[in-house]
């Protein structure tokens, strides 16, 4: 069975899933950002990832 992850997850704490320096995984999505895709924001301004910005971030990675 396949389960959905409706919580996003934030710089911290995926870089602590994918065990990645949060200042890499910032840098690498920068890079994908200036590729055109676009990460969903919190009003704060903090990056929030859903499942698929995670498997963006794994095929760049």
């Amino acid at each position: 069975m396949s389960e959905f992850v409706t919580e996003h997850k934030t710089i911290f704490s995926l870089s602590t899933l994918l065990n990645i320096e949060p200042n890499m995984l910032l840098r690498l999505c920068r890079y994908i950002e200036s590729r055109g895709y676009f990460f969903h924001k919190s009003e704060e301004g903090s990056l929030q990832f859903t499942d698929r910005d995670i498997a963006v971030i794994l095929a760049h990675y």
